[in-house]
Order: structure tokens, then sequence, then C-alpha cells
């Protein structure tokens, strides 16, 4: 079996493939000649060889191939392709009466694709390559984890097992002989089926130096994302809690479930952490709790936070969010949560095409100081339902709608007025289009009808049933004009007039859910600016505005201006809302963002005076080596809002790449109207392929009867492969 026209020598896997000279069986990995003409040419053939099977899925390539006889022996980049391995070597002699293969390096020996690599500089190995003797040896796993032995022994193709191993993820220094850090052992075997490291004598050393020595030691090689085992402590120094040591262990409980204990011992505090998550077929579950004991007198102490989301069917999805804390001011001590309210919720959801479905019952707690005493006093417990399905009546065209709602509103006092309970139930019928008419002037218009059903408890200043029925109507003109710049970009400018009415017949009802609105570019154009169904509005509005955009390839910007003009003045909207009185304030919203880059937002309302009643204003700029997020808000006191004085801060965050391996983040808070600092921090991360450290230090100045200034320190360290959650692309020698 010969070809024609091949070169004598072949450095390339192509050649060595097409150009081979003859064909050889192999029969569990054993070379056996397929006829005596075929073994007389390989006997005397010094051209590159391809060799197949296909009982065995096996291929030898090289560059020469000779049969002695007894032995067959194959020379020049020699690769050896058999099942998931793959070995190449300089030199292979094959003893066909043993069966054994005698290697010359330097040996690369791969399995499962490359999670798993051996180098060498001899081995002596069996016919399918699962068994033998490797020297001066390297394991290689995920290209991450090394081990060096001078010698190494496969057994059946699962255990590796190294003597006198060295082995770590740090490269070594030019000039230096030994790495960063190190685990010497006087055996190693790694589990390629459990994808476990098991050590004997192991001693990790910090720059040579012995720091820890352990007789037993496992680890989960790189290649296993879930094994049970200790994982990155966490070093903290408190002000409140005092120094403290975290140190989470993780337990797998199968394939879908796991649980992490995390034991913190400080000086002045004990707590046990707890997490559970859980993966089911249609959806997750996961519980994040702790129990403390400390030196405050609130005695044991801790949180529950759970959160889980199914889907339970027919395009169903359920979840809960649970949130439950033994104080007001335990989760700012262990640095937890940092909100002034704990909301609870459990809901169910649909959403198609054409209907959308959900329904949530909601606990709210407190955690500001100043509302413990009036907490009774708080909606306690809300729930609220509501379907909605859209239709296109033939006739009329456009869109139509029906919905039906419910919400309700639990309060834990059973005083008068203070403790009152609402129920409402509501039907709404609407229909809308939208039209072109003349000269490009868009004609928007939709009518509706609410009826609301209202039970009300422990109010005395309200009948106990009451019924509302509220129609609403809306007309609006807009004229969009648009434009494409000699740059390519789209230009956009769209004035808007608009006239609505929507009127409540019957009895008065208590405002629960309408007692904060907000004013922005959303409800600009909205029936009513209330964020609830208590409030649907009273008498006739408008809305005038403008709406500007430009849409560019590499810059884009707009803003929308507008204020509502009412008839009367509805008392229900807060002065810091912007819609009290008969003229509401000037609406500024505007955005720009540059490359995607480079993002500002900014919303401001200014009475007739133009003075700023409320503004917010955020910056995010994102580069190769750095990110920053600014925002700055100011609202006015506001008594209806249980605000005495100005809310005037700036935010913030970002995150600065010192290096190929140092990073640093930082956030802060400061108050202008108290003067202070209302928060900050700053931590540092180096990373890279042999280890991870973190450090910082966070500062809270909030002080109160419950809680009181805190400063916190931390400190984690992982090792290469083992705690680093991702690993630096740019790798180095140490610090």
């Amino acid at each position: 079996m010969t070809f024609a026209n091949c070169p004598k020598t072949t450095k390339t896997l192509r050649h060595a493939v097409t150009c081979g000279l003859s064909a050889l069986a192999l029969t569990s990995f054993g070379f056996v000649a397929m006829s005596n003409s075929a073994l007389a040419q390989t006997a005397t053939s010094t051209r590159p060889v391809a060799q197949n099977v296909t009982t065995q899925n096996a291929a030898l390539l090289a560059d020469a191939v000779n049969f002695t006889g007894t032995q067959l022996i194959a020379t020049g980049n020699v690769e050896v392709l058999y099942s998931d391995m793959r070995l190449s070597a300089g030199r292979i002699t094959y003893d066909r009466a043993t069966g054994a293969l005698s290697i010359e390096g330097p040996i690369y020996l791969s399995q499962n694709g490359g999670d798993t690599v051996v180098l060498a500089s001899a081995a002596d190995l069996s016919s399918d390559l699962r068994n033998g003797i490797l020297t001066s040896a390297r394991l290689v796993i995920d290209q991450q984890f090394q081990l060096a032995a001078a010698s190494m022994e496969r057994i059946d193709g699962r255990y590796t097992r190294l003597a006198r191993t060295v082995s770590s993820t740090c490269k070594i220094c030019e000039g230096s002989s030994v790495p960063l850090w190190q685990i010497r052992a006087s055996e190693v075997i790694h589990d390629s089926e459990a994808r476990q490291i098991y050590f004997t004598d192991a001693q990790l050393r910090l720059w040579d130096v012995p720091v820890f020595f352990l007789p037993r030691l496992r680890l989960p090689d790189p290649t296993l994302e879930r094994a049970t085992g200790f994982l990155v402590p966490v070093l903290n120094d408190s002000s409140t809690l005092g120094t403290g040591l975290q140190i989470p262990y993780f337990i797998t409980l199968g394939e879908h479930r796991d649980l992490t204990v995390s034991p913190f011992i400080a000086t002045e505090a004990r707590s046990l952490n707890l997490r559970y998550r859980q993966a089911y077929q249609n959806g997750a579950l996961e519980i994040n709790g702790a129990l403390s004991t400390d030196e405050t007198d609130n005695g044991l102490r801790g949180y529950l936070f759970a959160d889980g989301l199914w889907d339970v069917g027919n395009d169903l999805q359920f979840g809960i969010d649970l949130r439950a804390t033994s104080d007001i001011s335990y989760l700012l001590d262990y640095d937890i949560y940092d909100g002034d309210r704990l909301t609870s919720r459990i809901w169910l959801e649909r959403y198609g095409s054409d209907t959308a479905f959900d329904a949530q019952l909601i606990h709210i707690r407190t955690l500001r100081e100043s509302e413990v005493a009036i907490e009774d006093t708080l909606p306690f417990l809300i729930g609220d339902a509501s379907y909605k399905h859209f239709f296109s009546p033939k006739k009329l065209g456009g869109t139509a709608w029906v919905e039906l709602s419910s919400s309700a509103f639990y309060r834990e006092s059973d005083t008068d007025v203070d403790g009152m309970d609402v129920l409402r139930t509501s039907a709404e019928i609407g229909w809308e289009n939208s039209a072109i008419w003349g000269p490009g002037i868009r004609v928007d218009g939709q009518v509706s009808g609410v009826v609301d059903a209202y039970s009300i408890w422990q109010n005395s200043e309200y009948e106990s049933q009451v019924g509302r029925v509220t129609p609403a109507a809306l007309l609006r003109l807009s004229y969009p004009l648009e434009r494409t710049t000699s740059t390519g970009a789209h230009q956009m400018i769209e004035p808007i007039v608009q006239l609505s009415w929507s009127q409540s017949y019957g009895g008065d009802v208590p405002n629960s859910d309408s007692v904060l609105s907000e004013f922005d570019s959303g409800n600009l154009l909205a029936l009513s600016q209330f964020s609830g169904s208590d409030r649907r509005g009273i008498g006739a509005r408008g809305a005038v505005g403008v709406k500007f955009s430009h849409q560019g390839k590499d810059l884009s910007y707009g803003a929308t201006v507008g204020r509502v003009i009412a008839r009367e003045n509805d008392s229900d909207y807060t002065v810091v809302s912007g819609l009290s009185g008969i003229t509401s304030d000037l609406l500024i919203d505007a955005y720009a963002q540059l490359d995607n880059k480079l993002y500002l937002s900014s919303r401001a309302l200014l009475d007739n005076d133009l003075s700023v009643n409320k503004w917010e204003t955020r910056l995010d700029l994102l580069r190769k080596r750095y990110s920053l997020g600014l925002v700055h808000s100011f609202v006015q006191a506001d008594a209806d809002e249980d605000r005495d004085t100005d809310l005037s801060e700036v935010g913030l965050d970002s995150t600065i790449k010192l290096n190929d391996n140092w990073t640093a983040t930082a956030d802060f808070r400061y108050d202008f109207e108290a003067e202070q600092t209302s928060s900050s921090g700053i931590a540092f991360e180096y990373l890279n392929e042999c280890a991870r450290v973190k450090l910082g230090v966070s500062r809270s100045y909030t002080d109160s009867d419950s809680t009181d200034p805190t400063i916190s320190y931390s400190f984690s360290v992982g090792f290469g492969a083992f705690g680093n959650q991702s690993t630096s692309s740019q790798g180095t020698c140490g610090f």
C-alpha cells in the first residue's frame, strides 16, 4: 500500500495522514500487521506513516515507523489518539510480546479534551495508556493547577499518583526557584472521575517558608464547580463587633442542593450564618439567615431572607421575597442591609401578548427609628391583584381593555382612624386609538370608566361601605417632526398638547395607596399622576410639553419639558411632588449617552419662580481601566412626606484598575444638609493566576439610639484556583 510523490520526511500532521506508506490495524491498542507485504514495507520505510484503526477508534501518526519482528518503533513527531486521550512523544517502542509501551520524551498526554494534561521526560505505559510509570512528570489541571513530581503512576486511567510533589498555580519569577505559594507533599493522588486531589503530609509554604502543616488534605480540582469543603475565610474588624474571623464551609446535598455554614467568631460577637440553595426543575430557592449574640442588650439576634421563583405551569410565575430581622439595628450592625424598610412579598404573575395577571401579598416593616412608635398605624399587610385583557374591536378599531382589580390594607392597631383597614374591588373598561390628521398631526384619544367598591373598618370618618364611579377621557395632539443630519444622525422634535378629564362620583374614600406621587416624563401625559387607585383625579386637566431626541452613531441625547395645568387645586398632591396647585412645577428631564461609555441623566422640578423643588442627576462613566458612578439628589422639606429638613446628598461609587493585577473600589455618600459624611468605604483587590487578596475598610456615620457610628475592616485571601471567582488574564510572579 504505497503512495507516489510523498516527501521522505514530513513534519506536519496533515502530511503524516495523507502520505503514509502502510496501514496497520491496532487491536486493544496493540500493533498487529495486516499482511507480510505491509510489514516488509514498514520495516524498510523512513517516510511518514499514518496508522489507523476503527475497532478501538485509535490512530498512530509518526515521521517514521520500523518493525523488527517483535517490536514496533515509531520516531519523529509521534502522536497517538485513543478514546479521549492524546499522546505526543519523540519516540515510542511497542513490544508485541508484553504489550507494553516504552516512551521517550518530551511526552504530552492529555485527557478529557485537555482538562487534564501530563508532561514527562520518559514513561513505561500499558498499551491502553491507562497504567504505567512516568518520570520527571508534571500534572496540569484545567490550565491552572500544576503538580510536579519525581515520578508519576497512572492507575486504571482514573487515578494519578505522584511522589515527592510540589503543587501551585503560580508562575516562578525569573531569578527565583520557588513560586509565591506552594503545597509540598510526600504523596498526591488525583481522582480524575471524582475530580478530587488528596495530599499526604501536606505543607503550605509562602515564599518557600513553611506556614502550615496537615497530615491529610483534600482539595477539589479546578474543573469541579461544587464540592464539600471550606471556602475562603474572611477577617473582619468592626468598632461594634470587634475583630473576628468568618470561615465558610460549603456542603453539597446532591446535584441540586447545597448548604453553606459560616461561623463568625469576634471579640464581641458570636454568629452562625447559613445559606441554603436548591435548584428545581421549574425554579430555584435561596435562603440566607443568621443567629448572633453580642455585647448589645438585645439578647439573641438574627435575620432571615428567602428568595424563590418557580414556573408553576400555564406561563404562571410564582415567587417569594421574604425579609425578617430580630431588631432594627441588627442588619446595619452586621453589614447585611442598609435600607429603611423591610419589604416581604409573595406574588403570582402571568404576562401574555393580550393578557396580564398579577397578584401579590406584601408585608412592610419600618427600620426607621422615628417610626417605630407609630409602626402599628402604618400599613402592616398589603394585598392586591389585577387581571387585564386587551382586544381590538372590529368596528371601532384601536385597542380596548377590561380590567378587574382588588387591593387591601391591614394595620395592626385596633384604634379608630389610626387602625383603619380597607378593601377595594374595582372593574374598568377602556378604549384608545390614534390617527394621523392633516399635515402630520397625530391625534390620540382614550375613554374609560371605573367602578370601585370599598369596605372600610375602624375609621368613623368614612362610611363602612362606599361605591364610586369614575369616567375619564383624554385627547392628545402632537406634531412629530424628524430629520436626518449630514452626519447620519436621526433627530425628532415633538410638541404635545393634551386635555384630559376624570371625575369620581360617589362617597369619599381614604387615601391609602396614593400618598406619595412622583412627577416625571413617565406620567406627564397620563390621565392621573397618582401612584395608586384611591385617587383618580378631579376634573379637567391639561398638559403641554415638548420632546426632543438625537440618535447618532456615537452620541445620543434628548430632553422632555412639560407641565400640567389643572382646573382646580388637588390637595391630595404633596408640595414636593410638584403637582400641587393649579399649575404644576416645570418638569425638565434630560439624558445624554456617548459611545456606551458615558451616560448622563437629570430630572428637575422647578416652581413658578424657577427655584428648584426636586432635582436628581446621575453620571455613569465606563472606561477600560476605570468606572465612575456619581449621583446627586435634592428634595425640599415637606411635612406631608414626614421630612422636616431638606434632603441634599451626593453618592459616589467607582472602580479603578491600578494595573494588570490591582483593582481599587470606593464608595462615598455626603449629606450637605447635615454637613457630614453618611458613609464611605474603600477596598483593594490583587488578582492573578496565583492568588487573590482583598482588603477593605468602610465606615457608617449613622448615629441614633439603637445604632452607633461603625468602622469595619475586612481581609480575605484565596490561592489560585481555590477561592478565586475569576483569574487574571495577566500572569505575574507575585506582588
